[in-house]
């Protein structure tokens, strides 16, 4: 591996790649799902999405164990060869595992994907999964998020054609699963070389990685309870359409929250870096949150104000009561923008423990309030109600980081600057709204671009942070834009 530290990486400019990467992968699983719906039909892709429900839930331990190596990589002087053949035999082990419990169930597994390759299916692309998860969040341990997150749209955009031919040649929907193992093995050549170190582990950095990831791996399958269980609930209390209604609000959110997940990886490897030098954080953290909720201001105030156009133009008018749970999520969103580097923070300074005490409270707190919530105001009683969980975990993060680390300021300066911003803007489309009818793709991308324009330029004249962060963002990204552009 490099011997390149956390701390030495500039962290806006790998958020800012890695932002980028993200906003560039999220179109090729756009293209990919409507072009595989079109070919598969609802069967068909609905057998990979649960053969990928089974694999996610297989790769969950193995998730827990790559939090735990970019941990302890992110420490200074950690035993790198060593923690990579611990954690590599792990997760080999783990996936021989997996395969052969499949193996013995294959006929309930096909009968539950639809298809007969299914046990080979899930065998190749475990496997190839397992070991990238694990050699990304290798790297990511050195604070290149940037890098790490443009392997994994160069991952995308090797799959999507690789599905396509397999599925072509009648594969179907193991196709599609062979499609993105072979895209995946493809990328853990370079990943591997990047990543892989080995050396004969000793006991101590064994106990030491466990001691991370005996928290680590139920922290994740608690967050992916947490995350679907809204879902859930819809599901059981009320209808299918108003669990399509709600997903579809919560595919159109996600964009909120691309910063702030690129953001909080580079915080959680820069944060565990100095504080094994004993080094202070509160600077890197204040700059973090400072700007983890830029998009999802103006996406929430905008959302706000179209949130019927944007649901009725993208989806079709029987999508039309799914506008209300756009904007509720939205706002959840928002606060999870500032709750989840948070939570980085936390397990940064080597408290995994505390995150599961959080988790298992937010599951009872949003398991008995959703219900209550949907039972008597319907399916937006279920947003209201993970809003105010949202806001729970916020609360108790932030009243624990205080008491460990007092110097943290949790609401800073620029994010008063970005919701003036979002307010004018969307003053701006309100009054835009009543002049002109919002019927068509065009109008609606003018009405988004519009506003993205008020809100920048509104945002880059009022707050002198937003204009160094930019400027020290292009500075770090391509030094020579000043004498380009014959910029002081």
């Amino acid at each position: 591996m490099s011997d390149t530290e956390a701390s030495d990486v500039s962290l806006g400019g790998e958020t800012l790649k890695a932002t980028l990467a993200k906003f560039t992968m999220a179109v090729a699983g756009l293209v990919g799902t409507i072009v595989f719906a079109r070919l598969l039909g609802p069967v068909g892709i609905g057998g990979y999405y649960l053969l990928m429900t089974v694999i996610r839930l297989s790769t969950r331990p193995v998730g827990g164990l790559s939090t735990a190596v970019q941990k302890r990589l992110s420490e200074s002087g950690f035993a790198v060869g060593e923690a990579m053949t611990i954690t590599t035999s792990a997760a080999l082990a783990w996936t021989a595992l997996n395969v052969g419990v499949a193996y013995l169930l294959r006929e309930r597994l096909k009968s539950f994907v639809g298809f007969e390759d299914a046990v080979l299916a899930f065998g190749v692309l475990l496997g190839t999964l397992n070991l990238f998860i694990l050699y990304q969040g290798a790297i990511s341990a050195t604070g290149r998020i940037g890098w790490s997150r443009w392997i994994d749209t160069t991952r995308s955009y090797l799959t999507l054609p690789a599905q396509l031919a397999l599925v072509w040649v009648g594969l179907g929907a193991a196709g599609m699963a062979y499609g993105e193992a072979i895209a995946t093995a493809i990328l853990l050549v370079p990943i591997f070389n990047a990543a892989a170190a080995f050396e004969r582990p000793t006991l101590e950095t064994a106990k030491s990685i466990w001691e991370y990831a005996k928290y680590s791996i139920p922290n994740r399958y608690l967050s992916r309870a947490y995350s679907e269980l809204d879902i859930l609930i819809l599901g059981v209390l009320l209808t299918e359409t108003a669990a399509g209604h709600y997903g579809v609000a919560f595919r159109l959110s996600i964009p909120a929250m691309f910063i702030a997940m690129v953001a909080s990886s580079g915080l959680f490897s820069r944060v565990s870096n100095l504080r094994s030098k004993d080094e202070p954080i509160a600077e890197d953290v204040h700059n973090t949150l400072s700007f983890t909720s830029l998009f999802a201001i103006p996406m929430l105030f905008g959302g706000a104000v179209l949130d019927r156009q944007l649901i009725v133009t993208l989806y079709g008018s029987e999508f039309g009561p799914a506008a209300p749970l756009l904007t509720g999520l939205l706002l959840f969103q928002l606060v999870r923008t500032q709750s989840s580097p948070l939570e980085k923070v936390v397990g940064a300074l080597d408290r995994p423990n505390v995150m599961t005490r959080v988790y298992a409270l937010l599951l009872v707190v949003n398991t008995i309030i959703g219900v209550g919530f949907t039972l008597w105001l319907g399916a937006i009683g279920v947003v209201i109600a993970t809003i105010l969980a949202e806001t729970l975990r916020y609360a108790v993060l932030a009243v624990y980081l205080r008491r460990d680390q007092p110097v943290f300021s949790l609401f800073p300066r620029a994010l008063i600057a970005q919701l003036f911003s979002g307010v004018l803007m969307g003053s701006v489309l309100v009054g835009a709204k009543t002049v002109v009818r919002v019927d068509s793709w065009l109008i609606l991308g003018g009405m988004i671009g519009g506003g993205a324009v008020v809100y920048f330029t509104v945002l880059f004249a009022v707050s002198r942070r937003f204009r160094e962060t930019v400027l020290g963002t292009l500075d770090d990204l391509y030094p020579a834009w000043r004498d380009v552009l014959n910029v002081e």
